[in-house]
């Protein structure tokens, strides 16, 4: 009888899934895809984003698998600290400050400004120039460290 240990059990799994990791995100690709359409099918979410979801999905596994593979992995990770991290940051902010300056009752911007299209207006240019602030941050954040890619294995080929 063979016994083998957790450790490498799991060991054993991350291998065969590092192996086949691009069969894997298809499937998973596939799965979301059906999904999606399913969400569509009862009415839960309609077609433009049911067609905007079925784009974005290859897109997402094409872009993450090629910047594991590319040779240009700090230019890719330079797009995604500033691009990406500073997007999520900028749409955090975006909903807190929004809501504290904006679209609370006692908010003073809801207050000073009695006309709802020009308030709504402001909330909705309030999000670009916080993903423009949370990017530069970002950017200030990988000059500071001189763009060093996270030691992970993740990055090793």
């Amino acid at each position: 009888m063979i016994v083998i240990n957790t450790k490498e059990k799991i060991k054993n799994f991350w291998k065969a899934y590092k192996k086949n990791s691009i069969w894997v995100s298809i499937g998973n690709c596939m799965g979301l895809t059906f999904m999606n359409w399913v969400l569509f099918y009862f009415g839960i979410i309609d077609l433009m984003m049911a067609i905007f979801l079925t784009v974005l999905f290859p897109l997402m596994i094409f872009f993450v698998y090629y910047g594991r593979k590319s040779k240009h992995k700090l230019i890719i990770f330079k797009i995604t600290l500033v691009g990406g991290c500073g997007y999520v940051f900028g749409l955090i902010l975006w909903i807190f400050l929004g809501y504290v300056l904006i679209a609370a009752p006692w908010a003073p911007l809801r207050i000073l400004i009695l006309d709802a299209v020009l308030r709504g207006r402001i909330f909705l240019l309030l999000l670009p120039t916080l993903c423009v602030i949370a990017g530069y941050i970002m950017y200030r954040i990988g000059k500071k460290r001189e763009w060093r890619l996270p030691s992970s294995d993740y990055f090793e080929k």
